[in-house]
């Protein structure tokens, strides 16, 4: 498996096809548009970010499990051995742990089973295709598994450099995070107590504006505490520039997100195609430049948009 990294960039289907060979293959959003798979020129796109209903979406790391015990690596070769080529643009749990996956696929095909792997990618699937917001006892064993096998990541997402971070930081940090992986299987994972630090900037009964100083963890907690919809500072960036993550529950909560992608980038003259984006349940500010706006901006135009006093 050979296994690019294009940092923070997202290209079409069409694009994605024209510029890889056969035998490609992209995870969690560096090709928007959802999941597809082409038998002609063998190329597949695992992702639940753009064009599909996210609740009912697997994710990444679950289509490419899913992938490998429906025979992928049957289809994917090359001159008759094994061929994969894996395409990119972050290094977050999901896309990691679907890396893993395929790296290891023949531990998986068939009837081949890892419960303590399936676990793991249990609660991954469910946290990512909630952003977070799927309900579990914070004190279980696999709960501190989870957050000390992708420390990397979520340490270099709250210091913001994870906005900025070029190709060779990107690849050092997918790799940090697949040998804590590589340590699960062998039964020799760590665990780690939840940084559930936070503070609440702006609360309300609608959304709140939360200061993420645990990171994923704080998110975790405040969602167990209850909280419906929120937008979390994550970090500010070198360049003094802010990052966001906008959210909620679920569909069924009424807090229009996709609508409030469209006012922030109103604000800050960008588009979703270069500014604020995201599925209809989670997204957040662009990821080349950050944002501008500061967090009582975002109050403002949100309050504005829910015609809040």
């Amino acid at each position: 498996m050979t296994l690019s990294i294009l940092p923070r960039r997202t290209m079409s289907w069409e694009e994605f096809v024209a510029m890889t060979p056969r035998n490609s293959v992209a995870l969690d959003g560096v090709v928007s548009g959802g999941p597809r798979f082409d038998e002609r020129t063998m190329h597949a796109n695992f992702d639940h970010h753009d064009g599909v209903n996210r609740d009912a979406t697997m994710s990444t790391c679950m289509q490419a499990y899913m992938a490998i015990k429906g025979g992928l690596m049957e289809s994917f070769r090359e001159n008759g051995m094994p061929c994969l080529n894996v395409f990119i643009n972050d290094t977050d749990q999901d896309t990691a742990m679907a890396v893993w996956l395929l790296n290891n696929y023949k531990l998986f095909e068939g009837v081949q089973s890892l419960p303590h792997i399936n676990r793991l990618l249990d609660l991954t699937n469910k946290w990512d295709i909630t952003g977070g917001a799927y309900p579990i006892n914070l004190d279980e064993e696999i709960v501190r598994q989870h957050c000390w096998i992708f420390e990397p990541y979520t340490d270099l997402r709250k210091t913001g450099k994870l906005s900025q971070a070029d190709e060779n930081m990107l690849r050092d940090n997918i790799e940090a995070v697949m040998k804590r992986l590589d340590m699960l299987l062998m039964g020799q994972a760590g665990g780690k107590t939840l940084d559930t630090r936070h503070e609440i900037l702006y609360d309300s009964p609608i959304f709140k504006i939360v200061n993420e100083i645990g990171g994923n963890e704080a998110r975790y907690h405040l969602y167990g505490k209850g909280m419906n919809a929120f937008i979390s500072v994550v970090a500010q960036r070198t360049d003094g520039r802010h990052v966001y993550t906008i959210g909620r529950r679920s569909q069924y909560i009424p807090f229009p997100i996709q609508t409030l992608y469209d006012d922030f980038n109103l604000a800050e003259g960008l588009t979703r195609v270069n500014g604020w984006s995201g599925s209809t349940i989670i997204g957040g500010s662009s990821r080349e430049m950050g944002s501008g706006l500061s967090w009582q901006e975002l109050v403002e135009i949100v309050k504005a948009r829910l015609a809040l006093d």
